[in-house]
């Protein structure tokens, strides 16, 4: 290995870590978290441009919502999977693999010529996404040693909030400088590097003998995908008598699931976890979390467009201050947690998004952008309160020998509820615009849609009330370890 200093990996795991040490394993570790930034990054950067890519293919918001929506729709059906076959095969070789396929589906999304083959090299580009995230936490774990373990697992957190904080800064400026196709080109330097480091600095591991490829929930991993996508293209087609058909399959296929996995002496997702109350709960209260920030995430670009005519290199800029003070408020919530317990941070913070959503119910039409800004300082500082006692809760619910499995599902619920959120945005406009007998998808290009997309904002955060309402019920202190 060039550049690489390392040694045995403790007896509890000789034939897969490979401890790294010095700047070895920096190298390593600012390769392996390129992946995570890039992720994390096209997760915010797209957001930014929505308007314009509603005008450039004279789309409704229904339709343009599959533009995130099937990005974190493959992502959420493929994470249990890709993790047990990087176990099978080689972490490295399938993180490779991924990061490789991530920077193909940019290059495809930078390229494409209409709005369908955007979404399809969208959800390519989630092929290489949901594999870096299933390993990225993994890798660190194996080249770091016990006693850095942690700092590590603390500097992943700040590289996901450094993508996070760069996207809609990023995505408007790119977008109005150079256009909608720059938010993905500029995934391929970055992704190129993380190749070439990945390559050149990670160690291999061998596969886990005691995960073989064989062992694999096949079937399990396509029941799960079928019931992911049968809920994204129920909620997405709703109003539709197909749609709710595929919404009534969803919920036949969710028994199917459970009793399959029920059966299998490896399941894909173990249900055993589930009997688990306080994890269960948990896992809800964190669903509607996820669900809670996808909707100034995904409808105030269009508000600060319609209603307040900002040029969307500005719409970028103007929702720095949630991701900047999530950043410097996530701390104080780890350290209230240590301090307090689960509930007072928890409750606090998902209260502050409660009150965040009060406030963008009667923000007005024309509203002064500084209290547009007031409020997503809301938004982040119960984010940055509630994130970390809701995982911790989750984890520490579980037995230490289900810590992985945790992990997995929590990242599963994470992009699971974003693509929700989305979806539940994109209905409660559809809802309120049918209200007022306009229909489900009136057209963008009327000159009364401004205000009608002001109704349909309104509507949507008076929905999110009572979603923050069972966060906050749900939310729970972990019971004694099992």
């Amino acid at each position: 290995m060039p550049h690489s200093t390392a040694r045995p990996a403790p007896s509890r795991s000789p034939q897969r870590a490979v401890l790294l040490e010095g700047r070895a394993l920096w190298l390593a570790f600012a390769a392996a978290t390129t992946g995570t930034f890039m992720v994390n990054l096209d997760a915010s950067v797209v957001n930014v441009a929505l308007p314009v890519l509603q005008h450039q293919f004279a789309l409704s918001i229904e339709t343009l919502q599959w533009v995130i929506t099937a990005y974190l729709l493959v992502i959420t059906g493929l994470l249990p999977v890709t993790g047990r076959i990087a176990d099978a095969l080689g972490r490295r070789d399938i993180f490779l693999v991924g990061l490789a396929t991530f920077v193909v589906g940019s290059l495809f999304s930078a390229l494409a010529p209409n709005f369908l083959i955007l979404v399809l090299a969208r959800a390519f580009q989630a092929l290489g996404g949901a594999t870096i995230m299933a390993n990225v936490m993994a890798i660190i774990a194996l080249i770091f040693p016990v006693e850095k373990r942690g700092q590590a697992l603390g500097l992943i957190g700040s590289v996901v909030a450094a993508g996070t904080l760069a996207g809609p800064p990023l995505g408007g400026l790119l977008t109005a400088w150079f256009g909608w196709r720059s938010i993905f080109w500029i995934n391929l330097p970055i992704g190129l590097w993380g190749l070439w480091g990945s390559w050149r600095f990670l160690p291999r591991f061998a596969p886990d003998a005691d995960s073989p490829l064989k062992r694999v929930d096949w079937t399990g991993a396509v029941w799960f995908m079928l019931l992911t996508s049968l809920l994204q293209f129920g909620l997405a087609n709703w109003h539709r008598g197909w749609g709710m058909t595929l919404l009534a399959l969803d919920v036949v296929a969710l028994f199917g699931f459970i009793r399959w996995e029920g059966k299998r002496e490896h399941p894909l997702i173990p249900l055993r976890v589930f009997r688990i109350r306080a994890f269960s709960r948990n896992l809800i209260s964190g669903m509607a979390y996820w669900v809670l920030m996808m909707f100034p995430s995904f409808l105030l670009p269009f508000y600060l467009h319609y209603e307040l005519h900002l040029p969307i290199s500005l719409i970028g800029l103007s929702l720095v201050p949630q991701a900047l003070t999530m950043v410097l408020v996530s701390p104080l919530g780890g350290k209230w947690l240590d301090r307090a317990g689960v509930l007072w941070p928890g409750r606090i913070g998902i209260g502050l998004l409660m009150l965040a959503d009060a406030l963008f119910l009667f923000l007005p039409r024309h509203a002064p952008l500084w209290s547009v800004w007031v409020i997503l300082v809301a938004v982040g500082a119960g984010a940055g309160l509630y994130s970390s006692p809701n995982n911790a809760a989750a984890l520490n619910s579980v037995g230490t020998g289900d810590t992985g499995l945790a992990s997995s599902l929590l990242a599963t619920q994470r992009n699971l509820g974003r693509a929700v959120g989305v979806s539940l945005a994109s209905i409660l406009l559809s809802v309120v615009w049918m209200l007022h007998g306009l229909g489900p998808t009136p057209s963008h290009t009327n000159p009364g849609y401004p205000l009608w997309f002001y109704w349909g904002f309104r509507g949507a955060f008076a929905f999110a009330l009572p979603v923050g309402a069972v966060g906050f019920w749900t939310l729970t202190e972990p019971e004694a370890k099992h």
